[in-house]
């Protein structure tokens, strides 16, 4: 994964809704919208828009079903994106409280 897709992962889950809808998809294989609507407390186009972000940075991914829509978490890519984070964590070198810099 490249750090331009990194960052706009990231940048997709920098607000506490999207947070929350990436946890509402997390807990089963797809919701509808009308689910993700019900399960938080914004107006539903404001909800859309976040829907949007999360799909447009890859994390998520929709379909029709009649004239519903349906949202599903792309796993793999939020998968991906964990391992990034922890690969970057686990650089991070050990900082003593004395040394200078930390």
């Amino acid at each position: 994964m490249d750090d331009t897709t990194i960052a706009a992962i990231a940048k997709a889950l920098a607000h506490p809704a999207r947070v929350h809808i990436l946890r509402t998809l997390a807990r089963q294989s797809e919701c509808t919208g009308a689910e993700i609507f019900g399960d938080i407390p914004l107006a539903q186009s404001t909800t859309s828009q976040h829907l949007t972000v999360l799909r447009d940075a890859g994390i998520v991914v929709s379909h029709s079903v009649g004239q519903a829509s349906v949202y599903c978490l792309q796993p793999e890519v939020v998968r991906a994106f964990a391992e990034e984070v922890a690969q970057i964590v686990a650089s991070v070198p050990t900082c003593s409280p004395d040394k200078e810099g930390c």
